[in-house]
């Protein structure tokens, strides 16, 4: 997917990564942001392929599963006002209105 490949530079440009060393756990990084926010989404490529609103979305989940590697912490998170709660909530709505349009649903 055109798509996905995408995200790889705006993800390294985020995270302020230069070189090339850290790209093979970037790549799984953003595979598995891309399939975890998809599935919480919808099924139908079309949908996901132009969305710029769905690419932000794994570039926020894949930015925090690059900076939060490790398993556990001793840092208290807190909830976000716009984070990915709000972003796929957002999506979703976009979703069923695409599919309403398109005349399938799943």
């Amino acid at each position: 997917m055109k798509a996905k490949e995408s995200i790889l530079p705006l993800l390294k440009s985020s995270l302020r990564i230069a070189g090339d060393e850290d790209d093979d756990m970037l790549k799984l990084i953003v595979d598995a942001s891309w399939d975890h926010v998809k599935s919480m989404i919808g099924i139908r490529d079309q949908f996901f392929e132009e969305n710029e609103s769905f690419k932000l979305t794994v570039l926020q989940q894949a930015t925090n599963n690059f900076l939060n590697r490790a398993s556990s912490s001793d840092i208290n998170l807190f909830d976000t006002k716009y984070g990915m709660q709000s972003s796929v909530l957002h999506l979703k709505a976009q979703y069923q209105i695409w599919e309403a349009k398109n005349g399938e649903t799943e």
